[in-house]
């Protein structure tokens, strides 16, 4: 978790292994009140490339350190997850 000099919030972020549609474990101080920044999709190619994905994930209700993924299956990749802390 870090700060970022003038932005009102702590933030946290993740680079985590990709997987089929459903929850993915987050590593950090994520929870269910926090507002999820962006979940990007990279792939590590030659060069490497991200897409955003953020739309199609969600904080999941009542656990902490999930995130839900109900649409792209992103095994074999990594997602880069930014998160705000809520206050």
């Amino acid at each position: 978790m870090g700060t970022i000099s003038g932005f009102s919030r702590a933030v946290g972020c993740c680079l985590i292994p990709g997987g089929v549609v459903g929850e993915h474990v987050v590593h950090g101080d994520l929870a269910p009140g926090d507002t999820l920044l962006s979940v990007e999709h990279v792939t590590d190619g030659d060069p490497p490339t991200r897409v955003d994905r953020t739309a199609e994930f969600s904080i999941t209700p009542g656990e902490h350190n999930t995130i839900e993924n109900d649409t792209t299956d992103t095994t074999g990749d990594f997602l880069h997850v930014l998160w705000a802390k809520a206050e």
